[in-house]
């Protein structure tokens, strides 16, 4: 790792591949392109990462140096995703700041609320699965979900039709037709209000 000497002592330096090779090749070696010394200190980047701050057992993504395809989709639906595969999300499973309630999914009752279990198997979802998610078999680390812009904009419409991992109380479920109508607009208000705060 590289540090920087200021005012306060040593501070981490923002590493990148630029900084790699300038630091390892101040002039470029006979017979060796840009982009190989690039691709070098990427892995030399990569292999540090790795070694100095390993990710917690519980996130089985790799990390990258380029931005993962998820976000590209809408912020809200971006960071669901983020949140859900770093297990930190609102669902029951994943401990968050209130876990202390059960894990159990609330609308199938059938298993713990995971991220696999809410995507793919939770029984009161299937209308909606089969719907929006005909072609994700997967979301592990090498499912094709997470290569496929086509795949990721069916997880995002599903994410949304099902409210997955929505912050609680979000939307409320009208008990009655009557009611129906003013918890709707009340919903439509607060998802309104919960979007621009996170402008």
């Amino acid at each position: 790792m590289l540090f920087l000497l200021g005012p306060d002592g040593l501070s981490p330096l923002p590493v990148t591949s630029q900084h790699l090779l300038c630091a390892f090749y101040p002039e470029p070696p006979q017979g060796r392109s840009y982009p190989q010394l690039k691709l070098k200190c990427k892995n030399l980047l990569m292999e540090e990462w790795d070694t100095a701050t390993p990710d917690p057992p519980r996130y089985p993504y790799r990390p990258s140096l380029s931005p993962h395809p998820f976000i590209g989709l809408d912020k809200f639906s971006a960071g669901r995703l983020h949140q859900m595969r770093s297990g930190k999300s609102y669902l029951r499973a994943h401990p968050s700041w209130d876990n202390d309630g059960p894990t159990t999914c609330p609308r199938c009752q059938s298993a713990p609320e995971t991220f696999k279990h809410a995507i793919l198997h939770s029984s009161a979802k299937e209308p909606a699965r089969s719907r929006h998610l005909q072609g994700v078999l997967d979301v592990g680390p090498d499912a094709p979900v997470w290569s496929s812009a086509a795949l990721l904009g069916a997880l995002a419409r599903f994410i949304k039709a099902t409210a997955t991992a929505f912050p609680p109380g979000m939307f409320s479920r009208p008990t009655s037709a009557v009611s129906s109508v003013s918890s709707r607009s009340s919903n439509v208000v607060s998802f309104r209000y919960f979007m621009s705060s996170q402008e």
